[in-house]
């Protein structure tokens, strides 16, 4: 009796054991359970159940990702314009991108096995088409809305508008990634929709840079201050010398010398205030002062201050005028 009962149990621990090594289909082959009419799915394996999922759901993203193809809003020239070298623009299109996929909206683990024999643990992640491209269709919507917002010049152009169209043209590039993966979950086509849009923003953006701003200087005896103020507004892309501008730049600079020691010593000052001579409204200043020395005489002090103020201009205001666009 006692070893019929012992053959009966050993018969079940090796039926659980069998059930328990059962490999399921969805490991070798997911859309066998997850046909790819319906769903988009990948499996990833690892040591604990936990790793298992992270594994697959970086499958997933991985596919995406590599379907994804780069989507370029803005031009090399713009993106320099915009202050940034070349690889911080690439960087910059890379967070976008990344930030699109990094988390994939609907995905889900499905399952998970544990592989007991070999120690390893399996995990299916699974993105259901209809209910996915819907998340993605009322994303890319949105995205979509705040890009024409940010776009929109029915009110007239600004510095501000050249600022919020940089930021539609970045959005731009999530709004593609976000198309794409419509698509790819069967969605409709919506990149034709896109570029039109992107090509309304560029429009938006020449617009907004067709700004005149005036840079009036008073104290300057030859022109070499306001060309470096100029430069500055130039670099970004505006035109400068029109008097009637709404923007103007009013820059006073003096030059007094100063008390002699071994040295002719001339200190010079500048004071610069951007305003918007419609409102009235000042928009930002600049200021700078220093001391320059010559052991000859005092007008070669004077040239000396004159071509450090220069100088300074040259290498702290351009920054001045990008932090400004940049904030707004």
């Amino acid at each position: 009796m006692k070893r019929i009962i012992s053959l009966v149990l050993m018969a079940g621990m090796g039926l659980m054991y069998a059930h328990a090594q059962a490999k399921p289909a969805w490991v070798d082959g997911p859309s066998a359970v997850y046909p790819d009419r319906l769903y988009v799915s990948a499996v990833g394996s690892g040591r604990d159940r936990r790793g298992a999922e992270t594994g697959a759901l970086a499958a997933l993203t991985a596919y995406f990702r590599q379907s994804v193809t780069s989507v370029i809003t803005i031009n090399d020239t713009e993106r320099q314009v915009n202050g940034r070298s070349n690889t911080e623009s690439l960087m910059s299109q890379s967070i976008e991108a990344a930030a699109a996929l990094d988390t994939l909206m609907g995905a889900e683990i499905k399952n998970a096995w544990n592989d007991t024999r070999n120690k390893n643990w399996y995990a299916v992640a699974v993105m259901e088409k209809a209910k996915c491209g819907g998340l993605y269709a009322g994303e890319l919507d949105k995205t979509i809305t705040e890009i024409k917002a940010l776009a929109d010049v029915t009110g007239g152009v600004s510095f501000e508008t050249i600022t919020r169209c940089r930021k539609a043209q970045d959005i731009l590039e999530k709004a593609g990634v976000y198309a794409q993966i419509l698509a790819m979950l069967d969605g409709p086509d919506r990149q034709a929709e896109l570029s039109r849009l992107g090509t309304a923003v560029t429009a938006a953006l020449a617009e907004a840079k067709a700004i005149p701003v005036d840079v009036r200087v008073t104290g300057d005896t030859n022109g070499r201050i306001r060309t470096a103020f100029a430069g500055a507004f130039i670099a970004e892309g505006f035109k400068t010398g029109n008097r009637n501008s709404r923007f103007a730049l009013e820059v006073s600079v003096s030059f007094v010398p100063a008390p002699r020691t071994a040295y002719y010593n001339t200190r010079y000052t500048v004071e610069a205030v951007l305003k918007d001579t419609r409102t009235g409204t000042e928009l930002f200043s600049y200021s700078a002062a220093d001391r320059e020395s010559h052991p000859g005489t005092q007008g070669e002090a004077d040239n000396r201050a004159l071509a450090g103020a220069e100088r300074k201009i040259t290498e702290e205001f351009p920054a001045v005028v990008r932090e400004y666009l940049n904030s707004h």
